[in-house]
């Protein structure tokens, strides 16, 4: 009976490792937005504490819902903590240091078996250079900004269930090296502040396999309800193409999704501390293959402000 249960429990592993080797959440997605939306202020510190949820449990096949026969569902949640620093006016440095947990679980068709697998743990650390030829201060709300980042390879790959290697999709990291470009407007205005970015990033292959290259964008708008409370109203898509592995395209791997995402925005205490919740819901979704699509999004963020040194813009 042992040996059944191991050989039924290997067997959907190497099952979802080969036909599910993507899904909506897998390690290379970028967090849109988690850095903010502007470049730091001068010798300011930005903190920002971000818990994430993301839920699927809805198959695909191109844009049509499918039958889900195994009753296939993730749950993923990440918990990141980011940091920006304001070296001089337009130029900060930054990072992100993401703690993810991932669940999936399925049923076998033929039997009564329910499998789940999961694994936690830190995962990639990216780090980034931020620049802005027109940057904003206290008292200009215009900034373009440019951003070069790499994701360095910290997260585990070799996290096993029931002794066999999980796949990659729900590794705390991917093993490569990546990297990622942001080019981002921002625009402020008495009643509302419009935000437009785009981010791609470029993958690199570990041991054969490879997370396909992404394209992110973002248009949002943050319209300003009262002194310290603010609404926002977003477009978020990302565009991915198939992942590969040695060299030949994984199968059920690419997809386009495009999501609305309505939130708010609190001022705990004016210019230190701020509340931020998200709700992202699809509204296109479109997979190469058979893919388990996202249902929604949840997103908390804390972000902290901490002069570090006065500059002129604090008396502006």
């Amino acid at each position: 009976m042992r040996f059944i249960v191991t050989a039924i429990i290997g067997f959907s592993l190497f099952f979802t490792a080969v036909v599910s080797a993507q899904n909506c959440c897998a390690p290379t997605v970028p967090q849109q937005g988690v850095l903010g939306e502007t470049v730091a202020l001068p010798h300011t510190l930005e903190i920002g504490l971000h818990y994430e949820y993301l839920r699927s449990r809805r198959m695909y096949e191109g844009s049509k819902e499918v039958d889900n026969p195994g009753n296939t569902k993730t749950d993923w949640k990440r918990a990141t903590l980011t940091a920006a620093y304001g070296i001089v006016p337009g130029f900060s440095i930054s990072t992100i240091i993401p703690y993810t947990g991932k669940k999936k679980t399925k049923d076998i068709v033929t039997t009564r078996w329910h499998i789940e697998n999961s694994a936690a743990g830190i995962g990639d650390i990216s780090l980034f250079l931020r620049f802005s030829p027109l940057s904003r201060s206290f008292v200009t709300f215009r900034e373009l900004s440019f951003s070069l980042g790499v994701k360095l390879p910290t997260g585990a790959i070799d996290r096993r269930d029931f002794g066999f290697l999980l796949s990659q999709e729900l590794q705390p990291g991917t093993g490569s090296w990546d990297y990622q470009g942001l080019l981002s407007f921002y625009q402020g205005f008495e009643l509302a502040d419009l935000v437009l970015s785009g981010t791609y990033v470029l993958t690199t292959p570990h041991d054969g396999y490879e997370f396909s290259n992404q394209f992110s964008y973002l248009l949002a708008a943050n319209f300003h309800l009262a002194e310290y409370l603010d609404m926002s109203a977003a477009l978020s898509g990302m565009v991915r193409g198939r992942d590969r592995q040695d060299g030949a395209e994984v199968h059920s791997t690419g997809r386009h999704q495009i999501w609305f995402v309505p939130g708010f925005k609190v001022q705990v205490i004016p210019e230190v501390l701020g509340f931020q919740a998200y709700y992202e819901k699809p509204v296109y979704q479109h997979f190469h293959g058979t893919q388990l699509g996202s249902d929604y999004n949840i997103r908390l963020t804390i972000a902290y402000l901490l002069p570090l040194t006065k500059t002129t813009e604090d008396d502006s």
